[in-house]
């Protein structure tokens, strides 16, 4: 299992798991042979809210880059989340859609989103951040005060 990176503010403990890489607007990425899995990071599950619902898009569809790929309403927003790769969905986390909690309870875990084909996968891999630069950029938005803006 890989370790964390952690951070604890306003008493809320925030983790960047090591080893994946990130998007500026919070989701991680594993890339997986010619396939990246993505989810929300811990820091967006947290300022969002616990999760009721989720809509992801199609299995078996494609994506484009910086195009809807799912949307999570919480008690106290709307979240869209947008695809930092161009490809096929291959697979949907089916789960969520019953036990949509699990995005907060587990997100780099059994709360992934989609894995995806990417169409060029190192290209897009260069838009992303490695887990201790988005650390960083996390703890800049927890210090800014936008624990609270979602």
């Amino acid at each position: 299992m890989s370790e964390d990176l952690q951070t604890v503010f306003d008493k809320f403990e925030f983790r960047v798991r090591k080893g994946y890489s990130y998007t500026e607007d919070d989701l991680w990425v594993s890339v997986e042979n010619d396939r990246v899995r993505l989810g929300i990071s811990d820091y967006l599950q947290r300022t969002s809210g616990d999760a009721a619902f989720i809509e992801i898009a199609k299995e078996g569809s494609t994506v484009e880059r910086h195009a809807e790929l799912a949307m999570i309403e919480t008690a106290k927003t709307t979240v869209s989340l947008h695809s930092p790769f161009s490809g096929k969905i291959e697979e949907v986390n089916q789960t969520l859609t019953e036990k949509p909690e699990l995005l907060n309870l587990d997100p780099y875990g059994e709360g992934w989103l989609v894995t995806i084909t990417p169409q060029n996968l190192e290209n897009d891999l260069k838009s992303l951040m490695a887990a201790e630069h988005y650390f960083q950029l996390m703890t800049q938005k927890l210090q800014s005060g936008k624990l609270e803006s979602r």
